[in-house]
C-alpha cells in the first residue's frame, strides 16, 4: 500500500494517472482535444434535445425544461427533470469520451478504471460513503440552529406513489448524472492534468475549482462547497483508481439533496452557501475520505496494483 503523504508529495504515481501516454502531453493533440472535445459534447448534448422536441411533436411531451408537462405535480415533474438533465449530461459525457479515444488512442476503459472492469461493488460502497456522510451532517444539524429544508420526502401532503416515483426516478437520474460528471471531470480532465504534473496537490486543486466553476453558481460559498467536493472526489478516484466510488457517493450526496433538502425544477434559485456553513462540508468531506482510506485498506476491493 502507498501512504497518502507520499501520494500527495509526488513520491508515489497513483495508478489512474499512470494511464496516461505521451500522447496526452503532445501540444497538437492536446490542443485539438480541447477544441473536439466541447464541439462532440455538445453534438450529443444537442442529439438529446432535438429528440425530446421529436417526441413532444410526436404527442410525447418529455421536455419539461422546454416548458412541456406544466401541469403534471411537482415531485413527477421533478423526476422527469432530473432525468432529463442526467440523460443530457451523459449524452455530453459520451460525446466527450469519444473525442478523447480517437484523438489519444486509448481504451474507453482507460479514462474510468484501472481494474479489469467496472467495479459496482466499490460504486455500492461509494453511496453508502455518501449516505453515512448525510447521516453525520443531519446528526450535527439536530443540535444547530438552521433553517430546515423542505425534505419533500417525508412531507405527508405529498401522495405516496409521487414520493416512491420520486425516490425512483431521482436516484437513477443522480447516478446517471453523477457518472457523466466524474467521466468529465475525474476522469478525463483529471488524467489531462496529471499528464503535465505528478503534484496530487496541484491536480486536486484544479480539479475542484474548475468543477465548481463549471456549474455557474458564483455565490462564494457554494463554490467553496464545490471545489472542495471536487478535490475530495479525485482524491477518491486516485486513491482507489476509479471512478467507480466517486460516482457512488456523487450520486448519493445529490440524491440527499433532493429527498431532505428542496425539490429541484426548472429555474430553481441558485445554490447559497453561507461561508459560515462551510463547517459542514469539510465534515462531508472528511467523513468521505475516512471511507476512501478504509476502502483502500480493504486489499478484497481494490485491483493489485492499488494493494
Amino acid at each position: 500500500m502507498i501512504p497518502a503523504l507520499d501520494v500527495l508529495a509526488g513520491r508515489a504515481t497513483p495508478p489512474f494517472l499512470a494511464q496516461t501516454t505521451p500522447r496526452d502531453r503532445r501540444g497538437r493533440w492536446v490542443a485539438l482535444m480541447a477544441v473536439a472535445g466541447p464541439v462532440a459534447a455538445l453534438a450529443m448534448s444537442l442529439l438529446v434535445v432535438l429528440v425530446l422536441i421529436f417526441a413532444g411533436h410526436l404527442g410525447l411531451p418529455l421536455n419539461v425544461i422546454g416548458g412541456e408537462l406544466a401541469d403534471l405535480p411537482r415531485l413527477l415533474k421533478s423526476s422527469v427533470y432530473i432525468f432529463e438533465v442526467g440523460i443530457g449530461l451523459a449524452a455530453a459525457a459520451a460525446g466527450l469520451l469519444l473525442a478523447a479515444r480517437l484523438i489519444f488512442r486509448r481504451p474507453f476503459r482507460s479514462w474510468i478504471t484501472v481494474a479489469p472492469r467496472f467495479r459496482w461493488d466499490v460504486l455500492a460502497w461509494g453511496a453508502a460513503a455518501g449516505v453515512i456522510a448525510i447521516m453525520v451532517l443531519n446528526l450535527i444539524s439536530v443540535f444547530m440552529p438552521q433553517g430546515a429544508g423542505e425534505a419533500p420526502i417525508l412531507d405527508a401532503g405529498e401522495p405516496l406513489t409521487q414520493r416512491l416515483a420520486y425516490v425512483a426516478a431521482s436516484s437513477l437520474g443522480f447516478l446517471i448524472a453523477a457518472w457523466a460528471e466524474e467521466v468529465v471531470f475525474r476522469g478525463y480532465l483529471l488524467q489531462q492534468v496529471g499528464a503535465f504534473t505528478r503534484r496530487v496537490w496541484l491536480v486536486l486543486l484544479i480539479n475542484g475549482l474548475v468543477f465548481a466553476l463549471f456549474h455557474l453558481e458564483f455565490d462564494p460559498g457554494a463554490l467553496a462547497a464545490r471545489a472542495l467536493l471536487g478535490a475530495v472526489f479525485a482524491w477518491a478516484t486516485l486513491r482507489l483508481g476509479g471512478l467507480e466510488f466517486g460516482i457512488g457517493a456523487h450520486a448519493a450526496q445529490n440524491l440527499g439533496v433532493a429527498l431532505f433538502g428542496e425539490v429541484l425544477l426548472p429555474g430553481s434559485p441558485e445554490t447559497t452557501v453561507k461561508l459560515a456553513d462551510l463547517g459542514y462540508e469539510v465534515v462531508l468531506a472528511v467523513t468521505i475520505v475516512a471511507c476512501v482510506e478504509w476502502l483502500y485498506r480493504r486489499r478484497t476491493l481494490v485491483v493489485p496494483a492499488l494493494a
